[in-house]
């Protein structure tokens, strides 16, 4: 393995991290439609159409399970990284740390996300869960970066490019100035969780 990747490298990870962050709230939407509830799903939140979770533990489980699909993605991610030597396989798991890592940042900074919402329906400080995802997929990243021998420029380029791509995301779902926008796609919303609404 080369241990400078070329321009292509960095084209296809900010294309895996804008895949991967539309696929988890995809997850989101996909287990809260599994329990019964009226979902929707933006570019980068998901959440019940009209009326309230019947149960924190619902709540709870929907939550998770957008970490938890990010989570399997990295360790597959790591796995074709480490023992295959895929190139591909560090872009998985780099995006996937890189997700977890800055929803931390943002629980501790703004509101709960989804591991630090679960941590407190556990009763748990805020950053209980959100450390048992994301010390594994540093721990993975630093494996896989080590593996293909990726040294600190070629790191710090991943870090700019998935930062691109999730400040693209944020931006076009309408989440930038302030927490509150349209999103690009609100005429495609349910008309209940419409902006204009």
């Amino acid at each position: 393995m080369q241990p400078n990747p070329n321009p292509l490298f960095y084209v296809t990870m900010f294309f895996i991290a804008v895949a991967t962050m539309l696929a988890h709230e995809i997850v989101h939407w996909l287990v809260g439609t599994a329990l019964g509830y009226e979902m929707y799903f933006q570019l980068t939140k998901a959440g019940i159409v009209d009326g309230a979770w019947r149960s924190d533990l619902d709540y709870a489980v929907v939550s998770i399970a957008g970490p938890v699909f990010t989570f399997a993605v990295g360790s597959v991610g790591a796995w074709l990284a480490i023992s295959k030597r895929s190139a591909f396989g560090y872009e998985l798991v780099f995006v996937a740390f890189m997700q977890r890592f800055l929803a931390m940042v943002m629980s501790g900074i703004a509101i709960p996300n989804d591991e630090a919402r679960v941590s407190l329906y556990l009763g748990l400080e805020w950053w209980v869960v959100p450390l048992i995802f994301v010390v594994p997929l540093l721990a993975l990243t630093v494996w896989s970066s080590r593996v293909l021998r990726y040294g600190l420029l070629v790191n710090f380029l991943c870090y700019v490019t998935a930062s691109a791509a999730f400040t693209f995301m944020v931006y076009a779902d309408g989440q930038m100035a302030g927490f509150r926008g349209a999103s690009i796609i609100d005429p495609l919303l349910p008309e209940q969780v419409q902006f204009s609404q």
